[in-house]
């Protein structure tokens, strides 16, 4: 992949996050390892989560949003008779006294599963979702109660791992915005007692996988020529089938203007002699642009 030192990289790479490292944390660490001030991630981890985070570098970014409305796969470990202020291991925690294991229902599968389907859920307090321009934990850190309102969530399908002493581990798929901490602590309510997560992994987001995605130090100990040729081009990136402008129809779109070419109707990243454009919608006649990129 072509790239200049001066301007940003462009492209996109799926990198596992580490525990305890903040989301930003690890964009920083790329930009700096790419050598570029241009990039943004598709999809925040609390600290103590790891697993997938999409970035994206130069006019990559202008895509990002594609995998924030993406859903995603979680695996969680939950333990119960515990509770957690923040609702994972960065909070405090406090033990449920009223908990007893035997009193457990013995099918907890079957109770894990009646999570699927549409509901509303209610954020954490402490989230990164701000109330007039401040984020939720900042209140919960000062003591202070703010109202938080409910999201639609979709949990598509939930799954019961394994089951020991008071610990459970459970695989989610489900849409964007949904809370796995939240999740966590109805299942263990459903369950009579409380809980928090002790782990949690993201295992894909849209159609990205953990086996596609790049350790840290993998990252690192690689020449820089080498880490920018792992770098998905935006049009592999997208996953939509490419249409190809001549230069006459290019330089239209560049404009801003239809163009009349038969295709089957849908989305499609434009091409130029393998020079990527931008998406553009066709409605079968017609093909108009909806994204473009900064042409150098």
């Amino acid at each position: 992949m072509k790239y200049d030192p001066l301007n940003s990289v462009s492209g996109f790479i799926a990198v596992l996050k580490p525990k305890g490292w903040s989301s930003n944390q690890l964009l920083s660490k790329l930009k700096w390892l790419f050598k570029t001030k241009k990039a943004g991630h598709g999809g925040t981890l609390d600290p103590f989560a790891t697993g997938i985070v999409p970035v994206f570098f130069g006019e990559a970014t202008k895509f990002s949003g594609r995998f924030l409305d993406s859903d995603k796969e979680y695996q969680a470990e939950l333990k119960l008779g515990f509770e957690s202020s923040t609702g994972d291991t960065e909070g405090e925690i406090t033990k449920d006294n009223d908990f007893v294991y035997e009193q457990l229902p013995d099918n907890i599968s079957e109770i894990i599963q009646e999570f699927e389907g549409p509901q509303s859920q209610t954020p954490p307090i402490y989230s990164a979702l701000k109330y007039k321009g401040k984020p939720y934990y900042q209140y919960a850190r000062e003591g202070k109660s703010v109202p938080i309102k409910k999201r639609q969530i979709i949990i598509n399908n939930i799954n019961l791992v394994s089951f020991s002493k008071n610990t459970l581990i459970f695989d989610v798929s489900c849409t964007k915005g949904t809370y796995i901490r939240t999740l966590g602590e109805d299942i263990a309510k459903r369950l009579g007692t409380k809980g928090y997560l002790t782990e949690l992994q993201r295992t894909r987001i849209g159609k990205t996988s953990k086996e596609d995605a790049y350790a840290i130090e993998d990252i690192e100990t690689i020449d820089f020529d080498k880490r920018v040729k792992l770098l998905t081009s935006i049009e592999k990136m997208l996953q939509i089938s490419l249409l190809e402008l001549d230069s006459n129809q290019m330089q239209q779109i560049l404009n801003g203007q239809l163009i009349e070419l038969t295709s089957i109707p849908g989305e499609y990243a434009l091409m130029n002699k393998k020079k990527f454009l931008g998406i553009g919608q066709s409605d079968g006649n017609f093909v108009k642009p909806i994204r473009l990129i900064k042409m150098k």
